[in-house]
């Protein structure tokens, strides 16, 4: 093959370690073709640049006249811990220490796990704002969830609801640690190790490859937008001047991004952080969430199954590509395992699903929950017996609720450009054509199924066919 095969004549981008976390956090991909940047500037960051001076004043106003936070109810405390992107953090392994905070609430013979808040520990908050870390206890029973009470790690306080207002604020608490962790710590694994396997696929692959045209469909604008939250001063990681009204963070950069590196790196003797690892399917999600999920996982695994079995056994631009990547990604196979089994079929199935419908998902879900229910500032110290809260009207302020709704405007809810349904294949085979036509009849099957179901928790018209936002 000569250069002129491949996309960037093999000089194409390639992974390093990150800037700013050389060691914990996974690789970045910095040097981009210009190309690439002008791609998502015009189609992507511009929008950024024109909406941000448009609605600050609006969010500004909208937050005067209506600042602070809403009563969040015990059902919708429940729905947000069990039934959305905060169900991830439910799990059956509970740790000595989980063991010894909840021994007076647990009761033998009875299946229990736990929501595990604790890398927010690593934020120190600005001046006046409140963060600490929480466990929450649930008790599956029936084969549904019961809330049963939560421990507030700042003040080492058990509460549930017969403590009144102490425990109206502890949901509040438990609330920012969920989205803080949900945004920062666990969808990040959704983004930025993929970055590595963008960059090689581009550069190393030629572009007449089968797996180049199955993976190239899904790699368009997510290098320079990654490029951007991770490394540019304006990010609304950095709130570090007074105007960056879209940084609603409630502490400053280190302790933001250090919680990038809890979720890369794990937590030690923490069994609910993990280091990260390649994934060969979803992880195991204990909600109808993870159950949507699922769905849409073993509908896009059959289609890259078809697809790949007609890539040579061994074929050596896979195995080199392989190799390439496990250079870079803890767990992703070598080239030397890459055609075990359904080793390949595994790998590309879960990159395609994750910059698709794992992770729009994620951000459609997010950006439907209340700014008021669910803080990312509290101005007011994490509770204990007998807390009263001082007023709902206090616990944010109007500048806080303006950074809020900006940041969810502009970077956390989706605005999606180029659509998984409308998804197209640079393939010549008319077999492989032809499954792609079924794969998109499958798709529209999943989520006719998944609507039956009352699972609706993204339409399959929203979802993005890469990492664009």
């Amino acid at each position: 093959m000569n250069p002129k095969d491949y996309l960037y004549g093999r000089k194409g981008p390639w992974p390093q370690p990150c800037p700013d976390h050389p060691y914990e956090e996974s690789p970045g991909v910095i040097h981009l073709p210009l190309g690439e940047w002008l791609d998502w500037w015009l189609r992507i960051g511009s929008r950024f640049a024109t909406q941000w001076p448009l609605f600050t004043p609006i969010y500004y106003l909208t937050s005067f006249f209506n600042p602070g936070c809403k009563k969040v109810s015990d059902i919708e405390f429940h729905n947000y811990i069990t039934n959305s992107m905060m169900s991830k953090f439910i799990t059956p392994q509970l740790d000595e220490l989980d063991h010894e905070i909840f021994k007076d609430h647990m009761q033998p013979g009875k299946d229990y796990f736990i929501v595990d808040l604790e890398p927010v520990r690593v934020i120190s908050p600005f001046e006046g704002m409140h963060v600490s870390p929480t466990k929450t206890l649930l008790e599956l029973k029936d084969n549904k969830f019961i809330v049963l009470c939560s421990w507030i790690e700042r003040t080492n306080t058990v509460l549930d609801p017969a403590d009144g207002e102490a425990w109206e604020l502890a949901k509040f608490f438990v609330l920012q640690g969920g989205a803080l962790c949900a945004t920062m710590v666990v969808h990040p694994l959704q983004h930025f190790p993929m970055d590595s396997i963008n960059a090689i696929t581009k550069t190393a692959l030629p572009k007449g490859h089968v797996l180049f045209k199955l993976l190239y469909a899904h790699l368009r604008f997510t290098l320079p937008l990654e490029n951007a939250v991770l490394n540019f001063k304006s990010s609304l990681l950095h709130d570090d001047k007074w105007w960056k009204t879209y940084a609603p963070f409630p502490g400053p950069y280190d302790g933001i991004r250090d919680l990038l590196a809890e979720g890369y790196r794990g937590i030690k003797n923490n069994d609910s952080y993990p280091p990260f690892s390649y994934p060969r399917r979803p992880p195991k999600i204990y909600s109808e969430y993870g159950t949507f999920l699922d769905a849409y996982y073993e509908t896009i695994y059959s289609f890259v199954d078809d697809v790949v079995k007609t890539i040579p056994h061994e074929d050596i631009y896979v195995r080199n590509w392989a190799d390439y990547i496990n250079t870079w990604i803890p767990g992703f196979p070598a080239g030397k395992e890459i055609f075990q089994g359904k080793t390949l079929t595994e790998v590309v199935a879960y990159f395609i699903w994750d910059v698709t419908v794992g992770h729009t998902i994620d951000h459609h879900n997010y950006g439907e929950m209340d700014v008021q229910k669910v803080p990312l500032r509290i101005r007011q110290a994490p509770p204990k017996k007998g807390t009263k809260i001082n007023s709902y009207k206090t616990l944010q302020t109007t500048i806080d609720l303006m950074k809020y709704k900006l940041a969810k405007r502009l970077f956390f809810a989706p605005t999606v450009v180029t659509k998984l349904i409308d998804v197209k294949y640079d393939f010549y085979d008319p077999e492989l054509l032809a499954r792609v036509e079924k794969f998109k009849w499958e798709l529209r099957e999943t989520e006719k199924k998944l609507n039956a179901k009352g699972l609706k928790y993204v339409p399959l018209d929203g979802i993005a066919r890469s990492i664009q936002f």
